[in-house]
């Protein structure tokens, strides 16, 4: 649910809760904000599979718009999180902070800064060179910082070109796992005709983790990441409208540690959504939606799949 008001004419504050069922709680996090839009890449999860739950997913906003020389300046702050009914350890907050300046020409150029605190990634094992294997909870916090430049080419097309710096830090046992990470990648965005956009992207990212934290651990998650994603809005009806999105990412591991189980490893993901909107009037809107994703490490025999459904009310005044 979403609620949208306006406290003066320069300011907006949004509330929404959406509610979702997954049927992997260790890939849901990592899985939803797989987009062009969000947080493609995502930090390695060893242990999927780890059972189903309900999701809540609050969410609030608020956005300030003045004017300028140089023509709209936008600062927002974006807060929410996932709550897990069952499987609270799962649960965590999501921040953003935007600032963008759009000039005369209709042409944009946007700073974001994205924060996700101890992010649970479930039960790990620590493999330790001549030290017994131990099991600990691997968690995480992510941090990440990017400009978009945004131009228009023509009245129903513009190119974005987005740059991404990255630290993700790992709690006490996987230190060594923490990584510095760069993001390079183009947008386009086409309004084809009235009731038809589409959002095409690519991404190359290249993650490095903290070798001077790997004493007598032969486990390097250093990577070169590829994402694709190409996302298509259709009007069906006067009130009914359907978002189809497909994404596509290789994850190539870079490890030179001879017994290094992610050595010469890499990992290829599939994933489809379809949501649909449904405008009851003016001020409301049903959300419907199913996501899909199959991901297959070339060391391990089968693919992981995993499937998210959400159904929610926006409304707007």
């Amino acid at each position: 649910m979403l609620v949208s008001f306006k406290t003066s004419a320069d300011w907006l504050a949004n509330l929404g809760n959406s509610v979702h069922y997954t049927d992997d709680v260790a890939l849901f996090s990592v899985t939803r904000r797989l987009s062009l839009k969000d947080d493609p890449t995502q930090p390695v999860v060893d242990r999927p599979s780890q059972g189903g739950d309900f999701v809540y997913d609050p969410s609030a906003t608020l956005e300030w718009t003045g004017k300028n020389t140089l023509g709209k300046l936008l600062v927002a702050m974006d807060a929410g999180g996932y709550v897990f009914a069952e499987q609270s350890a799962f649960s965590h907050g999501l921040y953003e902070f935007r600032l963008a300046q759009t000039f005369a020409d209709d042409s944009k150029i946007s700073l974001h800064y994205n924060f996700v605190p101890d992010l649970f990634l479930g039960k790990n094992t620590l493999r330790q060179v001549n030290t017994q294997e131990s099991e600990h909870d691997e968690i995480l916090s992510n941090h990440y910082w990017s400009v978009r430049l945004d131009h228009p080419l023509t009245r129903n097309i513009t190119v974005r070109l987005l740059g991404r710096y990255g630290l993700r830090h790992y709690n006490a046992p996987f230190q060594h796992r923490d990584t510095q990470f760069w993001t390079l990648g183009p947008h386009l965005e086409w309004a084809i005709h009235p009731g038809v956009e589409l959002l095409l992207g690519y991404h190359y990212e290249r993650g490095v983790a903290d070798h001077q934290k790997a004493i007598n651990v032969d486990d390097d998650i250093s990577y070169v990441n590829h994402y694709a994603s190409a996302e298509l809005k259709l009007q069906v009806l006067e009130k009914l409208s359907a978002i189809f999105i497909f994404d596509y990412e290789k994850n190539a591991y870079t490890s030179q540690y001879v017994n290094d189980e992610h050595r010469g490893a890499s990992e290829n993901l599939f994933q489809g959504e379809i949501e649909l909107l449904y405008e009851l009037d003016k001020s409301a809107t049903i959300k419907l939606g199913w996501q899909h994703g199959s991901r297959k490490l070339t060391s391990e025999a089968h693919s992981v799949n995993n499937n998210n459904i959400w159904l929610g009310v926006d409304y707007a005044f």
